[in-house]
């Protein structure tokens, strides 16, 4: 659903309201409909405005809605303990002192697939700078999983959430979705859709993070 939704930047704005209902991973439905309606509405007025000789107000993006869901810039990350693809686990708690990259994804998303290649470059250019890049896996099963690492030639770790319950604490409701967290596991950047090595690269130069290439 994310392949339409980011807007040009990509970045979520720092101006999220820090306070949202909590909202489980089984309401993503209820949302895109609720989307629909506020879409259609607008339409509507836009029409009605127009017979009157007013000129129509903006409708709302689909992503300033999906944006509007992500986690706060600036809060504290949640945890998250996972199974990883090689048989191994990961708390993100035990990775406090270092930044990290969090990415959510799935093979069947054509952004996901666009922007891997561009991840793996960034897991590999800043690992001497202390980054670690984590990929979550939404709900395919290993198979699938081992499948798209081995076609991407992926290094960094695959976490596989396998109920979606991460990626419902994580407001996750439409991939790839992105989030960098500084070294005191405070979220610093958000993408809402597809990222790309520059913007990344950015985001990591803001925290102080020497690329191995520059």
């Amino acid at each position: 659903m994310a392949e339409q939704l980011q807007n040009q930047s990509g970045e979520v704005p720092e101006t999220v309201p820090a306070q949202r209902r909590e909202r489980p991973l089984w309401l993503l439905l209820g949302l895109n409909i609720a989307l629909l309606a506020v879409l259609v509405s607008a339409v509507w007025l836009a029409v009605w405005m127009m017979r009157r000789g007013e000129a129509p107000r903006p409708a709302p993006s689909a992503g300033d809605f999906l944006a509007g869901q992500a986690l706060t810039v600036g809060t504290p990350a949640p945890n998250f303990h996972l199974p990883l693809l090689d048989g191994e686990e990961i708390d993100l708690s035990a990775l406090h002192g270092r930044p990290v990259l969090v990415n959510f994804w799935a093979s069947w998303c054509a952004p996901c697939r666009a922007e891997m290649p561009a991840l793996e470059r960034v897991a590999q250019n800043y690992e001497q700078a202390g980054l670690v890049v984590v990929g979550i896996n939404q709900l395919e099963d290993p198979d699938t999983v081992r499948q798209f690492v081995q076609e991407f030639g992926i290094s960094f770790p695959i976490a596989l959430d396998r109920d979606g319950t991460v990626s419902r604490d994580w407001r996750v409701y439409g991939i790839p979705q992105t989030y960098l967290i500084d070294a005191d596991g405070v979220i610093r950047k958000a993408w809402v859709g597809m990222v790309t090595e520059d913007s990344v690269s950015r985001a990591l130069a803001e925290l102080g993070l020497p690329s191995t290439t520059s």
